[in-house]
């Protein structure tokens, strides 16, 4: 009896799942499981204050966000953009000029990303989103500082185009550049 009522069984199996439609194959629910899956892990991430991106990166401004950008700085930018920004090996970051962009979306980007013609390497194994945030508020708080032995400017004159919202004080990175006379020589 054991052997007629697996054979029923498969054929009502058979029916049901391959045939009908009615009930889900392994891979179907394995699919819906990993679709689910992807939906909470993003809105858990969406709800993470460390959950940044080049979409939703905004520029930082509170003395304890700058110190811990200046420390990240200290540690990993010394070397090439020197003590206070002025460039070494790197441009200088205290002018309003910028090669491949001001803003912090652009600034943020370059770190992430790096710029390996130039022997920037890629930050994003390195540095979380979050620090990566920090250091580039940390880097736009430099313009204008002036620091001794700055290399001259390079690249074009970047300025910031204060977006609808005013009430926000939040600066739009997207804004065009200014062609500029000041040229790398």
């Amino acid at each position: 009896w054991g052997f007629y009522i697996t054979i029923i069984f498969a054929f009502i199996y058979l029916v049901n799942y391959h045939i009908a439609g009615s009930g889900k194959l392994q891979y179907a629910e394995y699919d819906e499981e990993i679709q689910i899956a992807n939906a909470a892990k993003e809105a858990r991430l969406k709800n993470d204050a460390n959950y940044v991106t080049e979409a939703n990166v905004v520029r930082l401004s509170e003395a304890g966000d700058l110190a811990q950008g200046k420390d990240i700085f200290t540690k990993f930018c010394v070397a090439c953009h020197g003590n206070n920004g002025q460039g070494n090996v790197g441009p200088n970051l205290t002018d309003k000029f910028w090669i491949h962009d001001g803003g912090i979306k652009n600034v943020f980007a370059t770190i992430t990303n790096g710029v390996p013609a130039k022997g920037m390497i890629s930050w994003k194994s390195q540095l979380s989103p979050k620090q990566i945030q920090l250091v580039g508020s940390y880097i736009l708080s430099l313009e204008g500082s002036n620091p001794p032995g700055a290399k001259e400017p390079q690249g074009t004159e970047w300025q910031e185009a204060v977006s609808a919202d005013s009430t926000s004080g939040k600066a739009d990175s997207t804004s065009a550049v200014v062609d500029s006379t000041a040229k790398k020589i």
